[in-house]
Parts: structure tokens; sequence; C-alpha cells
């Protein structure tokens, strides 16, 4: 694999995550890099106090992500990248790629949108998640107040910010998945169908 980018998209809870690792493991030359982590640890790193903070942290964590994706690039590293990346961030990855020479892969999950959202609600009950990602207020070892949690979205408001959002960015080819189901996904076959489009 040579100069290029492969983009997991999707709504919240589709998978992403999980089937980027499935990926990477059988690709082993791909550098995976994660929006969210890069979020995780300006969350550690920083805190915040309001959702105007957490926005404004975002926004940094975001530039922060397009920074390191642009320096992979320039040293011409086959990559990955993982998020619910959705239509206002199409533009500068299309950028970046043609800047670099990067042909792209875009894998778009799609599904079941009750499915999704249900898959969703678990993941924000796991303990593996950051809870950055579901307060208004956090500092790394302070304690959370019950004031401090965002309220989960209900799954109609969960269905309009899909659809506002727009995940379906299709850049270069696409390879639709559906994970509905993500156990019985063939991450096999997806790896076929990524060889294939390179």
């Amino acid at each position: 694999m040579k100069k290029n980018l492969i983009i997991m998209t999707g709504c919240p809870g589709s998978g992403k995550s999980c089937l980027a690792g499935g990926i990477c493991s059988r690709f082993p030359e791909l550098e995976l890099i994660s929006y969210d982590s890069i979020k995780e640890s300006y969350f550690d790193r920083y805190g915040f106090d309001n959702a105007v903070e957490k926005t404004r942290l975002n926004n940094k964590s975001l530039k922060e992500f397009y920074r390191i994706l642009d320096g992979r690039m320039e040293k011409g590293k086959s990559i990955l990248i993982e998020y619910p990346f959705c239509r206002k961030h199409a533009d500068t990855l299309k950028e970046l790629a043609e800047q670099h020479g990067y042909s792209m892969v875009t894998v778009l999950l799609t599904g079941n949108m009750r499915s999704l959202y249900l898959r969703g609600l678990r993941r924000d009950d796991n303990d593996q998640r950051h809870p950055g990602h579901l307060l208004n207020r956090y500092h790394r070892g302070q304690p959370v107040l019950k004031e401090d949690w965002i309220q989960a979205m209900s799954f109609d408001e969960y269905v309009r910010m899909c659809r506002e959002k727009d995940y379906d960015i299709r850049l270069g080819k696409t390879i639709a998945v559906d994970v509905t189901d993500v156990s019985s996904v063939d991450i096999e076959k997806i790896c076929s169908e990524i060889e294939t489009a390179l």
C-alpha cells in the first residue's frame, strides 16, 4: 500500500473503532489516526468547564488532527482515519489527499438507525468510554457532579443529527458496509474490497 488514505465513517454507534482495528490487523503497514483519541488527550490535558469551552477544545483538537494527518502524509505513510467524519470535514480531507497525491477509499458504515442508536447508548454506558464525551464539565481527576452529565439524546434527535451532519461523504472509492449486526460483518471481505480499490 502506497500513499493511500482509508476514511472510515458512519453515524455514531456504528462500530468504527472496532472495524478499524480489524482492518489495521489485516494491513499492518496502515497507520491508524483516531480523531477521538486526540480529543480525549485534549480533554485530559486542558479540561473544560462548560459547553462553550468544550466546543473550543473540540475545534482545537480538530486542527491538531489535521496537522498530524498532514505530517504523516508528508512522509508518505499509508493511513486509516476513523471518526464520524461528515460533510463539514469532506473538503479538508479531499484537499489534503490531493495536495499529497493520495488515493482515497471511504468505508461507509450504514445500518438500521435504531440499532445504531442503541449501540451508541451501550457504548456511552461502558466504563471504557472517555467521560469527556459525556460531560459539559470535565477535569481529569476531579469529581463529576450530577449536573455535569449531558442528557442522552432521544432517538428522534439522533436521527435528526445524523441527517443534518450527513456522514455519507464518499471520498474516492466507497465501500458501504451494513453494520446493523456488527458481529456478522465480514472483515476479510471488506479488506479484499479495499485491496481491489487500491
